[in-house]
């Protein structure tokens, strides 16, 4: 597939800005920064993105359709319900190893802007109701012990993603997420 000039110019900007917001944060990344990064000329910037908190939304919004695909891919690897809802855990593993457990790129982002603006709150509340919307679905499907009901088994897979998530971020390393797994193999 062909991309045409415009698109280019707007990932590269994507791409920087991503890097950027992820590594130094949003509060920390100037918009001239961005531009001498991506290589364009300021006009091409303004052009695609009026404003910082709106380069801010678009990286979100794109960050969160990327992640919405990984995310179904890793869960489509198997066709077993429950084993669906434990792939959840072995995707986010890797995504962390592949973050270098720098944490959940939208909670990084609501730590460092979620109170500049309501635009970059919604992105990221989008983002996290999505989350836990494919959680239900896969919960609903999977024929689960019944220990909890559908919604608070959701709620429980939910909770222990991002609490495993957060745990990896600050203890570097992977096993917080498995052993959440194990947690919820067993109320599967």
């Amino acid at each position: 597939m062909i991309r045409q000039r415009g698109q280019v110019v707007t990932d590269k900007i994507l791409d920087t800005a991503e890097r950027l917001f992820y590594t130094q944060g949003y509060n920390n990344t100037g918009i001239n920064q961005v531009i001498e990064e991506a290589a364009i000329a300021k006009a091409s910037l303004y052009k695609h993105f009026s404003s910082k908190t709106d380069l801010m939304v678009a990286y979100l919004q794109r960050f969160h359709l990327q992640w919405f695909e990984r995310l179904e891919a890793a869960i489509h690897k198997t066709a077993d319900p429950k084993a669906k809802l434990l792939a959840i855990f072995d995707h986010h593993t890797e995504r962390q190893q592949f973050r270098e457990f720098g944490g959940c790129p939208f909670i990084r982002a609501n730590h460092d802007a979620g109170n500049s603006d309501p635009r970059i709150l919604a992105a990221i509340q989008q983002a996290k109701t999505h989350f836990k919307s494919i959680i239900l679905q896969l919960v609903v499907r999977s024929g689960h012990k019944k220990i909890l009901t559908d919604n608070e088994l959701a709620e429980t897979i939910y909770l222990m993603a991002e609490g495993g998530i957060a745990a990896a971020s600050v203890f570097k390393q992977p096993e917080d997420l498995q052993t959440a797994k194990k947690i919820i193999k067993k109320l599967l």
